[in-house]
This record gives C-alpha cells, structure tokens and sequence, in this order.
C-alpha cells in the first residue's frame, strides 16, 4: 500500500471562497454534502473534486462538518463573506496560515524569496512528507494562494511584514501570566528563555499561528520548533490561569 501523502490544502484560495459562497447561498445553519455538491453538478459528494474543497476549507478555518454529510460556515468565514466595516484582510491572512504545513512554510518563508515551484515542490517532498505524486500540485496551491492574497510581493513572502508595528507586536515586555492579582512582566519567553527580538531575528526557529479574533484584532501564538511536550502543557496551564482570570475580571466589573 502506498504510503499516504502529509495533509496539505489542495485548491487554492479563490476556489475556497467560491466554495463557501455556494454554502452561503443555502441560508441554512447546515447544508448536506449532497446538496452543495449537486450545485457543482455532481451526483456523489465523495468525488475528489469536491472533497478537495470541503477538506482545504476546512483547513483555513472557513468551514466545519458534522458526520461526515452536513457542512457549516465558521464564523470567522462569516465575518469575511459579511464584512459590517471591519478589515477582513487580516482575517483572510490568518487563515492562510491555519493549515500546519502553511504553518511551518510561513516560519522558513516569512520575509525571504519563496522558492520556485519545482523546488518548492521538492522541499514538500523531502522535508514535509508530501508525496511525489502530488507535491507539484501542492507547491503551485501554496504560491497561488499567497499571491492572491496579496503575500507575496517581489517574490517575497510578506505574511507579517505589514503588522509589526506597535498594534502587532507589543514594545512592552510581556507578561507571563501567574496566579497572583498583578503578574510580572518579562520580555523572556518562558519556554526558552528567548525574548521577541531573538524571534525576529530567528523566526525560522519559531512556528507561528495567527488566530483571528471577534474585535478584528489578531492572536498570534510564538512557538519554539524544539518546545517540547511539557513546554506545551504548561502553556496549556497558563491560559487555563488566564481564562480563570478573566472570568474573576468580568464578575468584578458586573458586580
């Protein structure tokens, strides 16, 4: 038996949208599989040209599924397809990096020459365990998408260029969190002990994950490629520590 390919998006971004456009039309909270699909003329919802799309839309966080036969819109895809002033432009660009091996491409390509698409496919193969038979396919997915959503420019990949200012990146220290009212602030991370200028000159040393939020802002998690089992674990404590205290937050001020 062949060995099968590492997940990778398939179709590339304009093809996504259009996808959940049709999804849209619906107006419904759930729409079946076979319903969408017969929109693309299709008698079987299990032909690859429509399972590509349902599962690359899935991986940017545009759509979930139900029992492998409903399709529903998430909501950060509603704030793109119905915009009520907000800038979705951001909103668009985390999603790009959703998927896990855009994850990993955006930490080695962030700022640099993306490579061509021969060798891009190459790189998939050899280093993200993308199978040979599919690895120009998934190379040609990534540079299109990148370049429709404006990333690339001069043939740079420019996925956080635009949002390292002061609203991006914070100039003050962070702040660990801990369970004391007031918790002290460091710029060190405590997973590595490196500070945000080691990320901005190292950032292939880093996995980043941007996560759109309700405000329009976006979340960014900064991880270490080494961070091992434990380190993820205490950083899954410490938001348990932070959502203890926002909770203690928002009951003080509704009191």
């Amino acid at each position: 038996m062949a060995e099968k390919s590492a997940q990778y998006p398939m179709v590339p971004w304009s093809t996504c949208m259009e996808f959940v456009e049709i999804v849209a039309s619906f107006n419904l909270k759930a729409v079946s599989y076979a319903e969408v699909a017969k929109k693309y003329g299709l008698n079987s919802p299990t032909a690859k040209s429509f399972t590509s799309k349902v599962s690359t839309c899935r991986q940017f966080g545009l759509l979930t599924t139900s029992g492998g036969n409903t399709i529903q819109l998430t909501d950060t895809c509603k704030r793109i397809l119905y915009p009520t002033g907000e800038d979705v432009a951001p909103i668009k660009k985390a999603c790009f990096g959703m998927p896990p091996l855009y994850t990993k491409l955006i930490a080695a390509y962030d700022g640099k020459a993306v490579p061509s698409k021969d060798l891009l496919a190459n790189i998939l193969m050899k280093d993200h365990k993308i199978q040979k038979s599919v690895k120009d396919k998934a190379a040609q997915v990534f540079i299109e998408s990148a370049e429709q959503l404006g990333l690339i420019k001069g043939g740079i990949l420019c996925y956080s260029s635009d949002e390292t200012s002061e609203d991006s990146y914070p100039s003050q220290p962070v702040e660990e969190p801990s369970v004391e009212p007031h918790g002290m602030q460091s710029s060190v991370s405590p997973l590595s002990g490196q500070t945000l200028s080691d990320y901005s000159n190292n950032e292939s040393d880093f996995i980043t994950q941007a996560i759109p939020c309700e405000s329009g802002k976006i979340a960014r998690f900064i991880i270490p490629v080494d961070a091992t089992e434990d380190d993820l674990l205490l950083l899954r404590d410490m938001f348990d520590v932070l959502l203890r205290r926002k909770f203690k937050i928002d009951a003080k001020d509704n009191n």
